[in-house]
């Protein structure tokens, strides 16, 4: 499963919950980039504030209403915005525009007029009056629209920024080199008045996000270099990052706008997630404990803790974790939510219980999670059902992508199969063989061959028994010659060949080859020189 795929599953919705009061201005620049969810949600929280400006609160709070549909709470919004502050021009705007918006034209001009006459040398709220125009019908008030734009460009000489901003969403949906003009004038004229304007640089980045990712993601370095506090600035390039799947950054940047009071939760979740997948497991398990702390059903949280807990090898927390997550009936579970938890169970010990969590995990999409068959084989291999075992690791062989190790896996499988069948039986005979074919196949490509070798013999034995057979004799002789390319092996591997050298002595021996036989067992010697039996033997064959 991708990475970012992975992500997106263990952190599901993200919740827009703001978790302190900060500065009014953030929820104004978030309306101002189109982030319209997180700036109802911090303009509602800090409108009390000592230092909020209550006029510009309701302002924004009324515009919100006015996308939502919601006229009425529109209104009450301006009109308090009114009441806070009679020389706001902004909220008559708000007003014409609601005047507008119901088909009241001479209305709406006489409060747009009050607007502008609140001061008749700001273009910035003629501004406003233009888009209020554009807000209700771009088309059908076309020119009204230009001849606001027009005055405002006049009065501003051509610099006033929220007129570009202005023709860039307009622009946008037509030519976004166009747009991406307009917001870079817009970037420009503001920093000229010594301010900075960050929706014309979220803007501007937006437009480049998918066709130049890294000047989009530069467009938000230089804003959060501008703007170092702005919760704007610090979660559009966090975002960006992860859109981006640089996600080692995103991590990095989330940890800074952690420190930003005008965050949210869903921020906090989705930086516990970052972590995780950075490896940060003691850290990612922090954060989705203080969000817990805060939101004790939060079943994304409740995953990460899982998750976490398992990564630090903390099973039996994992499992407490578990049993948290799954008891949320109304939840979606994901494969991973399985298949970890069938790992915790395996390491308590569980491996009835781990088997099914291996396979609810596997038939929630069979084509995707195919190794999950080598982990119910596994689970079955510690329970020592050797048919089941064999029947996963068969499936998972058959089902395609197999590795050389997973063919050394198979063919152990059936070796032990075999073991557990009569001596002598055409089942065991098969299981042997089937042993021996995988061998092979690891065989055909394997650096490291004499592991492999020494499994086949032992295949060998399980399917002929004590005859030493001369496909027995070539496969331990292929095996030692494999070993001997790193004399370490002789010690590393002393048992392997003292099995070998005497099955070697055995078979010559019977066959009457004296001198081969005293040969072998003289090597066996040589590795166990108080090796009783084989000192008789040789003895003997003096």
């Amino acid at each position: 499963m991708k990475l970012r795929t992975l992500f997106s599953l263990c952190m599901g919705g993200l919740a827009l919950t703001a978790l302190a009061q900060g500065g009014y201005q953030d929820g104004v620049d978030y309306y101002n980039a189109d982030r319209f969810e997180k700036a109802k949600t911090i303009l509602e929280k800090t409108l009390n504030d000592p230092s909020t400006n209550k006029a510009v609160s309701y302002f924004y709070l009324g515009c919100l209403d006015m996308r939502d549909g919601n006229i009425q709470g529109a209104q009450a919004n301006f009109n308090n915005g009114v009441s806070a502050n009679p020389e706001n021009g902004y909220n008559y705007v708000g007003l014409g525009e609601i005047a507008l918006k119901n088909g009241n034209k001479g209305e709406a001009e006489k409060l747009f007029k009050q607007a502008l006459n609140t001061n008749k040398k700001d273009a910035a709220i003629v501004a406003a009056v233009a888009r209020a125009y554009a807000n209700v019908d771009p088309v059908a008030y076309a020119k009204e629209v230009d001849k606001y734009i027009a005055q405002g460009m006049k009065m501003s000489k051509n610099k006033e920024p929220q007129i570009y901003v202005l023709q860039g969403d307009l622009a946008k949906n037509d030519d976004k080199g166009v747009a991406a003009g307009y917001y870079e004038q817009a970037i420009i004229y503001e920093e000229e008045t010594g301010s900075v304007n960050p929706e014309a640089y979220v803007k501007y980045s937006n437009l480049y996000n998918k066709v130049n990712s890294d000047f989009a993601i530069g467009k938000l370095v230089e804003l959060n270099e501008k703007l170092p506090t702005s919760a704007l600035a610090q979660s559009e390039l966090a975002e960006k990052y992860y859109d981006n799947n640089q996600l080692t950054r995103a991590a990095e940047q989330y940890g800074k706008y952690m420190k930003n009071p005008n965050h949210f939760q869903g921020d906090e979740q989705r930086y516990s997630g970052l972590l995780y997948f950075g490896k940060k497991y003691p850290e990612s398990l922090e954060v989705a404990q203080q969000v817990l702390a805060k939101d004790p059903d939060n079943v994304y949280m409740q995953r990460m803790v899982m998750l976490n807990k398992a990564a630090l090898e903390d099973w039996a927390g994992a499992e407490e974790a578990a049993q948290k997550l799954f008891a949320h009936t109304g939840a979606t579970f994901t494969a991973t939510d399985y298949t970890t938890h069938g790992e915790v169970l395996a390491h308590l010990n569980r491996p009835e219980e781990a088997v099914a969590a291996y396979e609810t995990a596997y038939n929630i999409n069979p084509e995707k999670n195919k190794q999950i068959l080598a982990d119910i084989s596994e689970m079955y291999n510690k329970l020592e059902n050797d048919q089941k075992s064999v029947e996963y690791m068969q499936k998972f062989v058959d089902a395609g992508d197999a590795t050389l190790n997973d063919y050394f896996i198979l063919s152990n499988r059936y070796k032990n199969l075999g073991l557990s069948l009569p001596e002598g039986s055409p089942e065991r005979a098969e299981a042997a063989n089937n042993g021996i074919k995988y061998i092979d196949l690891a065989l055909a490509d394997a650096a490291n061959k004499g592991p492999l070798y020494r499994n086949k013999a032992t295949l060998l034995m399980v399917r002929d028994g004590a005859t030493n057979t001369p496909e027995l004799i070539e496969t331990y002789q292929a095996m030692i010659a494999a070993y001997d390319e790193d004399p370490a092996n002789v010690t590393k591997y002393a048992d392997a060949y003292k099995t070998a050298y005497t099955r070697m002595g055995s078979y010559y021996l019977a066959e009457g080859d004296k001198d081969k036989a005293r040969e072998y067992f003289q090597k066996v010697l040589d590795l166990d020189p108080e090796n009783e039996p084989i000192k008789k033997v040789l003895s003997d064959l003096q």
